[in-house]
């Protein structure tokens, strides 16, 4: 709106002029200003508002373009000067104004063109389109962020119109598919489903148009580019189509890594359960106030229920009462926290009151936040193994009993020994002697004292020799039944005056390989001790019975006081007894214990207080006929001619006692201190009719001589002395022909019936 040259025209008549129109021009909240010739020449309240003028007159006359910002007056002078002449030109522009102040906003500018009184005017119509112009960048913003989102966007966003027609799809489309958006846009949706899926899918879209209300759809699958299918969901709602309808606005949400995790915990769950119901170990869930939640087939299996019986149950019901404490406290240590975990062994009671033996490893489960969830316990069954412990500490102790059964038998062996060399120059002696002296005299009478003491001597050490060898010494097929009638008898004329006997004997009992003494004095020991258990009165019983193919057993039983868990584990140490001082060794066990392992047999007893005692020993049978002869002495006979005897003994007793055994038998003695003196005596010239070889010298011993003294002479009878009837020296008498054992100690006697035995000729009857 350019000014014009020159002055000023005079005021035309006012269009404002008149009641009504002065009312509304300044009434009008739209600020309205009139001008002539770019030159205001009115202007309402409003318009002065807008502009920040006072009054009226501080713009009349004054060039609109004054208020218009100085960079875009040219363009409102020219669409004013249009207005103006043609009246044609734009109705509305946006353009910015300039306040009073000086401060910038935008505004639009309606302009008209009008006839007033004094020639041609323009009515201008001004408003603030400040608060508009912020609206549309807010909106313009969001508009971006939502176009951002759309284009950037996993979930695929999309529209379809009410026939199901994709009228748009965002681009997560073709990241998803591998399809541009070209490729599906006013394409129907239905094709790109899974056939399985269309029906579900079509009935989701149809509810939510006609329901008019937003809804999640179940899954379905969608072809990818490559031909597999990929699961989503979607959440649409309606919306106004543009022409007038409906359409169905969605997100779709690829759930397909979801699902492979859904599928993947199902397997692994299933693949736990599997595992659960296969384990051998019993596994539950407890709360913290102590039900078991979740128990699998093994652990119903170890309490004689079912899995299922298992679920709701206290799990301190199910401890033996003896663990009852234990296990609580154990447990409320774990409920509080105080431990984490545990590992300990219980004892259980099942459904019908059977025990078992479990170990129980238990752990807290925790809570994101460290509070307890449950309890997890897995219990695995080790009654076996508790029961091969308990068998391993039985033979532990078996092992230690033997062992210091063993140590004392070679004390009591090298013992024996010693006293059986002193005792065999004792009996030797006295027999020599008391042949030389009248008969009923003082001294024939001393000697015979002196004989039986060596003799009850010679029985003691055979007893601690039975307790100390290995193996039997005299080995016989025997009849044990004619044993124990023979024990029987014995007892009946002693120790049996308040106890009844009973003989339980099988009439059929296969014989044993076996030494007659060593078995009787260990059933005499057994029957000694059981009578002695009943002091008042009870029952003795003896039986026998064959055991399977090969083996007999016999038994020993009273119904005495018995023995308490304690004495029973000591029973068999030696020297071990409840009897008072004077009534008792404390070897009557350990020589029966060692009688019958020597015998290759076991020993069993069992005992309880107050309910007597029952000793089983069981040994192989043998295949032979027994020997009904017991063990006895040998009459002695005439002693042959004289005989010249080899005595090869390194005890200076033995050697001054059988020379004079020998000389008085009417024999030659030719005495030597070791086995090598005598091989070399023979090596000599020296040509023995027996020879007395003792078995345990220093040097080569009886062992190292026999085979070279077989060697030099093949056929000269050997008696092989020694107090120890071992294993060993039953091997060389069975390795080497016309070898005898001879026992010590030996008097006159025992040596006449060797000599008799192993029939000595007299040197002439050999020529």
């Amino acid at each position: 709106m350019p000014l014009p040259d020159g002055p000023m025209p005079p005021d035309p008549p006012s269009w404002t002029d008149g009641p009504a129109r002065t009312v509304l021009f300044e009434a009008a909240p739209l600020g309205i200003a009139v001008s002539r010739k770019g030159a205001y020449l009115r202007a309402n309240a409003a318009y002065l508002k807008l502009f920040g003028y006072g009054q009226e007159s501080e713009i009349l006359g004054r060039p609109l373009i004054d208020n218009v910002v100085e960079g875009e007056r040219h363009r409102a002078r020219a669409r004013n000067e249009l207005r103006e002449r043609t009246g044609d030109g734009p109705p509305f522009y946006e353009i910015m104004g300039l306040r009073k102040d000086g401060t910038a906003f935008p505004m639009q500018v309606h302009v008209s063109a009008v006839m007033l009184e004094g020639g041609p005017a323009t009515l201008v119509f001004v408003s603030d389109i400040s608060e508009r112009r912020e609206m549309e960048a807010r909106l313009r913003e969001r508009e971006e962020v939502f176009r951002s989102y759309v284009e950037q966007s996993l979930d695929i966003i999309f529209t379809l119109d009410a026939e199901g027609v994709f009228t748009f799809v965002s681009p997560a489309w073709e990241r998803h598919f591998g399809l541009p958006v070209t490729a599906v846009l006013d394409k129907p949706f239905a094709p790109f489903v899974h056939p399985e899926d269309r029906e579900a899918s079509a009935a989701y879209l149809q509810r939510v148009l006609a329901s008019g209300q937003a809804g999640s759809s179940p899954p379905y699958r969608i072809r990818h580019a490559d031909g597999s299918w990929r699961w989503f969901v979607a959440n649409g709602t309606p919306m106004a189509a543009p022409g007038g309808g409906q359409q169905f606005m969605g997100v779709a949400h690829d759930i397909t890594e979801d699902r492979r995790a859904e599928s993947a915990l199902r397997e692994s769950e299933e693949q736990m359960r599997i595992i659960f119901e296969a384990s051998d170990a019993g596994i539950m869930l407890v709360s913290p106030g102590g039900e078991i939640h979740f128990a699998n087939r093994r652990m119903g299996e170890l309490f004689g229920r079912t899995g299922e019986a298992m679920i709701g149950l206290l799990y301190p019901t199910l401890l033996h009462p003896s663990e009852q404490s234990s296990g609580d406290g154990r447990m409320r240590q774990l409920i509080t926290g105080g431990i984490q975990s545990v590992s300990v062994e219980r004892r259980y009671l099942r459904a019908d009151g059977g025990e078992f033996w479990g170990h129980l490893s238990g752990r807290r489960l925790e809570n994101p936040d460290g509070s307890l969830r449950a309890l997890v316990g897995i219990i695995t069954d080790i009654t076996q193994r508790r029961r091969a412990e308990e068998q391993q500490r039985v033979l532990q102790d078996q092992l230690h009993q033997a062992q210091k059964l063993e140590s004392l038998g070679s004390l009591a062996g090298g013992l024996a020994h010693d006293m059986n060399n002193v005792l065999g120059a004792i009996l030797g002696l006295a027999s020599a002697h008391r042949q030389g002296v009248p008969t009923g005299s003082a001294v024939h009478a001393a000697f015979g004292t002196i004989i039986k003491a060596a003799e009850r001597g010679g029985a003691m050490v055979k007893r601690l020799l039975t307790f100390a060898r290995q193996s039997p010494g005299e080995e016989r097929d025997l009849d044990l039944n004619a044993i124990l009638w023979e024990e029987a008898h014995l007892l009946e004329r002693t120790t049996l005056a308040k106890v009844r006997l009973v003989m339980d004997l099988a009439p059929d009992l296969r014989p044993i390989r076996g030494d007659a003494g060593a078995l009787t004095h260990a059933l005499m020991n057994l029957c000694v001790n059981a009578v002695d258990a009943m002091p008042e009165n009870g029952t003795l019983t003896l039986r026998t019975r064959n055991v399977g193919a090969a083996h007999i057993e016999v038994e020993v039983e009273d119904t005495g006081t018995g023995m308490s868990r304690e004495v029973l584990e000591r029973a068999l140490d030696p020297f071990f007894t409840t009897k008072e001082v004077g009534k008792g060794t404390g070897l009557g066990l350990s020589i029966a214990y060692r009688t019958v392992e020597a015998h290759q047999g076991k020993l069993e007893i069992r005992s309880e207080p107050g309910r007597g005692t029952c000793i089983t020993m069981r040994f192989p049978a043998s295949q032979g006929s027994a020997d009904g002869e017991l063990a006895g002495p040998h009459e002695s006979e005439a002693p042959p001619s004289t005989l010249d005897v080899l005595l090869v003994d390194d005890d200076e007793l033995i050697q001054a006692s059988m020379a004079a055994i020998l000389d008085l038998l009417g024999h030659r003695a030719t005495v030597v201190g070791s086995g090598e003196g005598g091989l070399a005596r023979i090596e000599a010239g020296f040509r023995p009719d027996v020879v007395i070889l003792d078995m345990n010298m220093p040097g080569l011993g009886g062992a190292g001589t026999l085979p070279r003294l077989r060697a030099l002479l093949p056929a000269v009878p050997v008696l092989l002395a020694t107090g120890r009837a071992d294993q060993t020296a039953q091997d060389l008498v069975q390795a080497h022909p016309h070898v005898t054992l001879l026992s010590k100690p030996f008097g006159k006697r025992e040596l006449e019936a060797h000599f008799q035995r192993i029939g000595v000729k007299a040197p002439d009857e050999r020529r």
